[in-house]
Parts: C-alpha cells; structure tokens; sequence
C-alpha cells in the first residue's frame, strides 16, 4: 500500500511509463542483491524495496491498460495474456528448480532490465508529435472519497477523440 501512495506523488512527476521505467530498474537492483550479499539486513530491505516497487507497478500498468487498451476489449485481451503468463510461470518454475539460486536472481535481474528497456523504447515511441497526443491521464481532483479521480485520454487520431463526458469514463484508482 505504501508504493501505491507512493505512485500518487510520483504521478505528479513522472508519466506511468516514466514510473514503470523506475520499478523496473529499482527491481532489477534489488533481485541483484542476493548474488552479491549473504547479509540478512540486505536482503530483507532489498526484499522491502521490491515489495514497494511492486506497489508503484500496479496503478502505473493500470493507466496504460486504460489508456491504450478500449473498454470493450480489456477483459478479453488481458485474459489471453493471463493465460500465456501461466505457461510462462510454469515453465520457469521447472526449469528454477535446476537451476542454482544465484543464477535464478540473476535471471530475474536480466529479464527486469530487458523490461526497463523495453520502457525507454516505448516511451521514445510515446512522445507527443504536433499531430497527436499520447496517452496521459488528466487529474480532475478529489472525489468524495477522498481518491483521486482520473480521466483517461486517448490518442486525438484513434477515432474516439480527448475525454468523454460521460461518468462511465472515469475511473477512480487506488481506491
């Protein structure tokens, strides 16, 4: 819950790409921690530190699957990439078992950076041009909640235009 608050502050900094790039390089660090430190103090706050970077990493995918995923497909969508990730998850988990546990983390390490990269990539490629906007998400301010509401905005040339102003548009995160 702590990255997720944390998320918030950054937001007002950084792009989710931007904070993406951050949890994914932060990660890396982190799982590089146990290859190079048998020190129980180290590995417990570079465990507490994955652990926030995670909690950046949910409402931050969350506004680019917003943003860049419609309404009517997300579920569908999402659910195929669930399915890969399952075999995904399986597989590696057989082959961890073989291997030693420092070459696990440096794996892990490996594909985290393969990840800030491909971050830095989209983010080159998410730049606004003159032409069109790229997906951002506007603050319109504190509900009654006391959550911030956002509003997501698409690209000005995929067809469905800036915000709608219909209440099925907004979204309330990290409520």
């Amino acid at each position: 819950m702590a990255g997720a608050q944390l998320f918030y502050v950054l937001a007002d900094i950084l792009t989710p790409i931007g904070c993406l790039g951050m949890v994914f390089a932060g990660s890396a660090v982190c799982m590089a921690v146990p290859i190079f430190s048998r020190s129980y103090e180290a590995l417990l706050v570079a465990f507490a530190l994955f652990e926030g970077l995670l909690g950046i990493y949910w409402p931050a995918i969350a506004l680019l699957r917003v943003g860049e995923i419609a309404d009517a497909e997300r579920a569908s969508t999402m659910a195929v990439f669930r399915v890969l990730l399952n075999g995904l998850v399986i597989a590696v988990l057989l082959a961890a078992g073989a291997m030693p546990e420092h070459l696990v983390y440096a794996t892990a390490a490996a594909a985290l950076l393969v990840c800030f990269g491909a971050t830095r990539v989209l983010a080159k490629e998410a730049r606004p041009t003159s032409k069109e906007l790229s997906p951002i998400v506007a603050k319109t301010g504190l509900g009654n909640s006391g959550a911030r509401d956002t509003l997501p905005m698409r690209r000005a040339s995929s067809g469905e235009g800036l915000p709608a102003d219909d209440a099925t548009s907004r979204r309330k995160v990290g409520s």
